[in-house]
């Protein structure tokens, strides 16, 4: 349990997805089923979140901090959506950000409503 109240079950995810969003994309196989690939990126992005959320409750940060810090990870997804501009076959989604966001957001409500952070502030 230790391993997953520090930082790097975060930057493993992290790379994880980079490397994967960084291959061409006749190296991935499609989703036949429409709304699957959205599904995917929500899910990838809220597993991150929550790997997150156990390094945030085992240090003290205020509200501000832990907004900010979402959003640094909302900034390295849309990083990420940018970057396959670049790669082979791939292109930038708008709606895959958004994906990526409501993964995020819904980790984020996951973390506010365990952390008391209501009362709190």
């Amino acid at each position: 349990m230790k391993f997953l109240k520090s930082l790097y079950p975060v930057l493993i995810w992290q790379i994880v997805i980079w490397t994967l969003s960084s291959l061409p994309s006749r190296s991935i196989p499609s989703f036949k089923i429409i709304g699957m690939d959205k599904l995917a990126h929500m899910f990838v992005y809220f597993i991150l979140g929550i790997l997150l959320n156990f390094w945030l409750r085992s240090r003290k940060f205020r509200l501000t901090e832990v907004v900010f810090i979402y959003a640094l990870l909302i900034l390295l997804a849309a990083a990420d959506e940018y970057h396959q501009y670049y790669i082979p076959g791939r292109s930038v989604m708008v709606y895959d950000l958004m994906a990526n966001v409501i993964g995020l957001l819904s980790a984020f409500t996951f973390y506010f409503a365990r952390s008391g952070l209501r009362k709190a502030q």
